[in-house]
């Protein structure tokens, strides 16, 4: 699938997301000295459904997870997964992982790394999290995060109070394969719904017309 302004897809998952969503310039062929210029969007014409972006909610494209007085939430920063989500979600998703990608892939090492928003909420007073705990199963292979970002103040405490929540962007190795059956681990607790997720986006994505984008 091909998207027009940055949005683009192979014929393959591609890696994560950090094209900026803003100021675009459209796709639309040069009118030729002299002719009348056409006022007509690069994203849709008469022929394309009003409704031409996903709609899917931040909680449908996450692994969401239970361990002890803990929710962890992840949520994968990658174009492709974003594409199938509701435009509101999608562009604060994007600007999150433009904002933090070139941070991460440096302190990473990673070329590019595969970033998730990760969410850690409380159920009691004083929860302990461990951010270096949430490892991913990707290919056979338990990775560790090879970079971590604070968004919240607070993260370096790893205490939450009762319905507190601490949020950073995590950057994984670019090995990681989200096309593919993936396993969240954080100490004796694991979670396999990914693959779920994946169908969701990817049912998603069809419904949207091709090489249209709603922005």
């Amino acid at each position: 699938m091909t998207r027009c302004n940055g949005w683009k897809v192979g014929a393959g998952i591609r890696g994560v997301f950090v094209a900026a969503l803003v100021g675009s310039q459209g796709c639309a062929p040069a009118v030729q000295s002299g002719a009348p210029a056409a006022a007509a969007s690069p994203y849709r014409d008469a022929e394309t459904p009003a409704t031409s972006s996903g709609t899917l909610r931040q909680e449908q494209i996450s692994v969401r997870m239970t361990a002890g007085d803990l929710r962890i939430e992840l949520t994968p920063l990658a174009e492709w997964v974003l594409e199938a989500a509701a435009p509101d979600t999608r562009d604060r998703l994007a600007r999150i992982g433009e904002t933090h990608a070139s941070d991460l892939a440096r302190r990473s090492g990673e070329g590019t790394p595969v970033l998730f928003l990760v969410t850690f909420s409380s159920m009691r007073p004083g929860a302990e999290f461990h951010p270096d705990d949430l490892h991913l199963v990707s290919r056979g292979l338990r990775e560790r995060p090879a970079a971590i970002r604070a968004i919240t103040p607070g993260w370096g405490s790893q205490r939450l109070e009762q319905q507190q929540s601490a949020v950073a962007v995590y950057a994984y190795p670019g090995s990681v394969d989200l096309s593919r059956e993936l396993t969240v681990r954080y100490q004796d607790r694991e979670d396999s719904s990914w693959s779920t997720v994946v169908a969701r986006v990817e049912a998603e994505r069809g419904r949207i017309p091709d090489g249209v984008v709603d922005r």
